[in-house]
């Protein structure tokens, strides 16, 4: 993922729409025709409005509607990255995350 997406996304639940915070966990530099540019492999995408949090996992943002997160597959690799990272993400992420967090 490359960091300028976040200029134009925004919360996809439908009652919130609001800007996104970005916080990277693992990225590496890829050569592009204007020098080298920021390739993002795993972050972390949350909402100060809605408290929703979205995980950027193998470079592809997760951004899918709450009940497509909670079906097998994605919950997994969700929670799968939750435990990766917990010890850089927010506790109240962590314990009482939308639409998940470890401890539910």
């Amino acid at each position: 993922m490359k960091a300028w997406l976040m200029d134009i996304l925004a919360c996809p639940a439908s009652d919130c729409r609001s800007k996104l915070h970005l916080e990277i966990f693992d990225a590496h530099m890829i050569d592009a025709k204007d020098g080298e540019v920021e390739e993002i492999d795993e972050a972390l995408i949350t909402c100060p409005k809605c408290g929703r949090w979205y995980p950027v996992i193998d470079g592809i943002a997760c951004m899918l509607p709450d009940d497509l997160r909670m079906e097998a597959k994605q919950r997994r690799e969700e929670t799968a990255f939750l435990e990766r990272w917990k010890e850089r993400i927010s506790q109240d992420i962590i314990e009482k995350g939308v639409p998940f967090g470890l401890s539910q």
